[in-house]
């Protein structure tokens, strides 16, 4: 199963941080120094919000202790801040960049992307599913997850037609032949649960975090909402539960399916929805260095987030603020596997180019 892999993968990464952290030239590499650290949304939200619990934690675990700045580049959906990482910050080691929402729009070939990602140093990837959750009271009542199948029309709502989390929803409900309706453009995830807790859309989607801190408590806990399924891992080979996802009581995506359909999820779409899930749901954010950093900086980047995840005061912080401590995979297979999904076949991405057109057409003809 991938979730024991996975942990066996993070022992694994830990022991070989170490190892180049040893290195002499590694251990003094930020002596006397300041690291920039880029997180490419604005401050208050969720990704500023994990990027500055690593950034509080990150130089007490590099040796040398440098200075750590951080600096909020928003903008086009994440893209600025990854271009100006890859287009402005200096090669010297001293910027990383945490970044989330450009994985998808390099899958997509997104002209707002200006950079080759597969040349810049990968320093880790940060999983992470979303939970997909129904209100109860869509006819004829829904008191179980399976109840969906035989649920009426109903609307699903989301951020942009193009954003990873609504192309996945909307293929999930287009994989079990469900009747919905989709709209979108809300500001944010909270503009979504507040119109979801008016009765304007009745199912949509928030990352594990969100969903143990604010739907939980407010939505499942009062009976208003139930989980249906959350999106599994997917490392290429196999499809899997998320060990974040302990107490949550909803299938993964893939096995829902199987419980629903009676058969393995097979065709086009499943086949886009693999690409569009594998880079979202192992890559939720990404930790980046320029092209051209220094081997001694990755080392110790990488050595230093191996140490935090071992850090008692850091857990207990991420768990404090989020409920959730998020994990960093910085194997060398993980790398290989975030290569991989970035260069989709053709005819797979021509389907995705199409269905985000779809789906933007569904959401401006309104209600």
């Amino acid at each position: 199963m991938f979730h024991v892999a996975y942990k066996s993968i993070a022992s694994w990464a830990l022991i070989v941080c170490a190892c180049l952290l040893a290195s002499p030239v590694a251990a003094n590499f930020y002596e006397g120094k300041t690291l920039n650290f880029v997180i490419n949304f604005t401050p208050g939200g969720p990704t500023d919000f994990e990027g500055r619990l690593v950034a509080r934690h990150l130089g007490k675990h590099i040796v040398g202790n440098p200075t750590i700045i951080v600096r909020n580049m928003p903008g086009a959906g994440g893209a600025i801040g990854l271009n100006w990482l890859g287009q402005v910050a200096g090669t010297d080691g001293l910027t990383v960049g945490y970044l989330a929402g450009v994985t998808t729009k390099v899958v997509m070939g997104d002209p707002a992307i200006k950079v080759d990602v597969r040349n810049m140093k990968f320093i880790a990837g940060v999983p992470g599913v979303s939970v997909t959750y129904i209100r109860r009271d869509v006819p004829p009542g829904i008191n179980k997850p399976l109840d969906i199948m035989r649920s009426g029309d109903f609307w699903a709502g989301g951020l942009t037609p193009e954003s990873a989390k609504d192309v996945r929803m909307r293929m999930q409900l287009d994989l079990l032949g469900v009747r919905y309706r989709y709209v979108s453009g809300y500001p944010g995830a909270a503009e979504a649960r507040l119109a979801f807790q008016r009765g304007e859309i009745h199912l949509t989607a928030e990352t594990i975090p969100t969903y143990r801190a604010s739907i939980e408590p407010a939505l499942v806990n009062t009976g208003e909402a139930i989980p249906l399924w959350l999106d599994p891992l997917d490392d290429g080979d196999a499809l899997t539960q998320s060990p974040d996802a302990d107490g949550i009581p909803a299938d993964n995506f893939y096995d829902f399916y199987k419980k629903a359909m009676g058969k393995e999820p097979q065709g086009e779409l499943w086949e886009s929805y693999r690409v569009i899930n594998g880079v979202s749901a192992m890559f939720l954010r990404l930790i980046m260095m320029p092209a051209g950093a220094p081997d001694p900086a990755v080392s110790s980047i990488k050595a230093a987030l191996a140490n935090i995840q071992n850090s008692t005061e850091y857990r207990d912080e991420a768990m404090k603020g989020m409920r959730f401590v998020p994990s960093y995979i910085s194997d060398s297979r993980s790398e290989k596997r975030f290569l991989e999904v970035l260069e989709p076949p053709p005819a797979i991405r021509s389907f995705l180019r199409a269905y985000i057109e779809k789906g933007k057409q569904a959401s401006t003809m309104g209600r």
